[in-house]
């Protein structure tokens, strides 16, 4: 019988952690999903017997902290096995490699050494983190009275919400160079700090220094394949290779799905985890309050994309030299020059991002094998849609990359077995989101926190979740966004 409380439109991380949320509250769901694979962004692929992470680099507070606390609200935590990282990530600054502490001490201890000029406003910043990071957990609690008795005092949390992250840091009186050292990680989050929202640094900063940066063993898609069974073992499904075509509705409500075989299943409630130009376009293209929900997040910014080399090599990295987990390359020290030469494709004068799998998952691939990537901002307007000028401009990066990599490590090329970029219209392809975006809506103040899209639809009973959605993107972004709908719903269903 095709009838279920809940039906699920796509199976990222959003619409995953809804429904094995709803699924460990008691409710029958269902997850459509088009790829071969669920995960979306947090999935993996092999080329010639070596494995890929699409994505994952790392998360904070896997185990006892926020990202943890997600993970039991899934019942996946025992299914998990993190790995903790020697280092949020290193960055390689004015010709020298730093690894960044996790412990704050020594965090503060580090830049105090190299900013000896700016101790007390360093002290100042780490003491309004502090306050920042008081005033979040009370927001975010769960527990009514610590919330209201916390709010009392959240009035940095409150105030940051309206900042980037460059207002946010510099408040303090801290230099320009103090500032983009310590904000370098801002590229992992789409836009430079003098644009990127406060609350999108901060937050996963606190996960990263608070409570401990994690990979999580097997890669991204052991996380996507055990949300799968969470549901699965409750009595939900998993339908891939399944693409919904339309939101049916009975009575100006959503009632269900239509796939396009022509496959109707039936549910009292209705959740897209996928964009919401395409929930509100070709799923409800007749509705009324849809097209008005439709011109209204066409107009919205839309996030940024990457471009990714995946390299297998014929050795192990640390052979090569690198030993990093995280590394930025900090080519361009200026944060606002790098964000305009990468959204212009002019790839080799920005700073990278490099990730060396073999140092945070030995058990990702066999011994002997290196898998690393190379990643950087990009956007689906460097690359032409002609197949042919497309395919000369991949192989031209792909050249341009190996060259850069060979400068820095002699030898590397070498020992490349396979190279396989990936590029904003990859991303596009394979999880339909506009413009290849990985983060949806930028990460702007103006489309942060209480501004970012809602769950609750223009559409009775069809909920969105997933980047897209409050609080935004990233993997603990999307899955929060599907538990904390989940809860809703259930509450409605009830």
């Amino acid at each position: 019988m095709n009838q279920y409380d809940v039906i699920v439109i796509g199976a990222g991380l959003g619409g995953l952690s809804c429904a094995a949320r709803l699924s460990a509250l008691g409710y029958r769901t269902a997850v459509f999903e088009s790829h071969t694979l669920a995960g979306g962004f947090a999935t993996e692929f092999t080329r010639k017997g070596y494995t890929f992470d699409v994505s994952l680099h790392g998360v904070g507070g896997l185990e006892e902290g926020s990202f943890g606390r997600m993970l039991k609200d899934c019942h996946v935590d025992q299914q998990i096995v993190p790995l903790r990282k020697k280092h949020p990530y290193s960055i390689r600054w004015e010709g020298q490699t730093i690894d960044i502490p996790s412990d704050v001490r020594e965090y503060t201890q580090l830049l105090k050494g190299m900013f000896p000029a700016e101790t007390a406003a360093i002290d100042k910043l780490f003491a309004g983190i502090r306050r920042f990071e008081a005033g979040f957990s009370a927001f975010s609690s769960r527990t009514s009275w610590r919330k209201m008795a916390g709010l009392l005092k959240a009035g940095t949390f409150f105030r940051w919400t309206q900042m980037t992250t460059w207002e946010a840091v510099s408040q303090f009186g801290l230099s320009d160079r103090f500032t983009e050292f310590f904000t370098a990680l801002w590229a992992y989050y789409g836009l430079p700090p003098k644009r990127l929202a406060a609350l999108y640094f901060f937050i996963p900063w606190m996960g990263y220094h608070l409570e401990g940066t994690y990979y999580i063993q097997g890669g991204a898609q052991a996380l996507s394949n055990a949300l799968v069974e969470a549901i699965q073992s409750a009595g939900g499904e998993v339908h891939l290779r399944s693409q919904v075509s339309e939101i049916i509705l009975e009575r100006g409500k959503a009632a269900g799905v239509r796939l396009n075989k022509g496959d109707v299943y039936k549910a009292n409630w209705v959740v897209s985890g996928i964009s919401p130009h395409h929930t509100y376009g070709r799923l409800l293209e007749n509705h009324h309050a849809a097209r008005r929900e439709l011109e209204a997040v066409t107009k919205m910014e839309t996030g940024t994309s990457l471009t990714q080399l995946y390299l297998g090599l014929s050795c192990e990295p640390r052979e090569l030299g690198i030993t990093e987990e995280d590394l930025i390359l900090c080519n361009e020290p200026d944060s606002e020059t790098d964000y305009e030469v990468m959204m212009s494709g002019q790839y080799t004068k920005g700073n990278w991002m490099f990730t060396n799998y073999n140092a945070m998952d030995p058990t990702l691939n066999e011994a002997g094998k290196g898998v690393i990537t190379v990643t950087f901002l990009d956007r689906l307007e460097n690359w032409p849609s002609a197949r042919p000028e497309y395919k000369a401009k991949k192989e031209a990066v792909k050249q341009q990359i190996l060259e850069r990599l060979e400068q820095l490590y002699p030898g590397f090329s070498s020992k490349v077995v396979v190279a396989e970029l990936g590029t904003p219209r990859t991303m596009q392809r394979y999880t339909a989101n506009p413009g290849g975006a990985v983060y949806g809506f930028a990460q702007t103040v103006r489309q942060s926190g209480i501004h970012r899209l809602k769950h609750k639809s223009a559409v009775n009973r069809l909920s969105l979740v997933g980047a897209w959605t409050q609080p935004g993107g990233g993997f603990q972004g999307a899955m929060n966004s599907g538990i904390m709908e989940a809860d809703r719903i259930a509450a409605k269903l009830r």
